[in-house]
């Protein structure tokens, strides 16, 4: 019932134009969620790009992973 008042819609509505306005409706608050993940993110690339990774070369060999694999010397 608040749906129907927050659209203005009947009680019974008599033709398509309340589904449309529904089928609308949820379609834009679809597409707006869409862009605020878009939104955020791109900000998170954006505030992240000063971040340098740790790569494993720049590790010193003692702390590198070794392979336990008993067929390798």
């Amino acid at each position: 019932m608040v749906q129907s008042i927050l659209i203005d819609i009947a009680p019974e509505p008599v033709g398509m134009g309340a589904l449309l306005s529904v089928v609308l409706l949820v379609i834009g608050f679809i597409l707006l969620l869409a862009a605020g993940l878009v939104v955020v993110l791109w900000y998170r690339k954006r505030s992240m790009g000063g971040i340098e990774m740790i790569r494993p070369d720049a590790l010193p060999t003692a702390l590198r992973a070794q392979p336990n694999n008993p067929n390798q010397p």
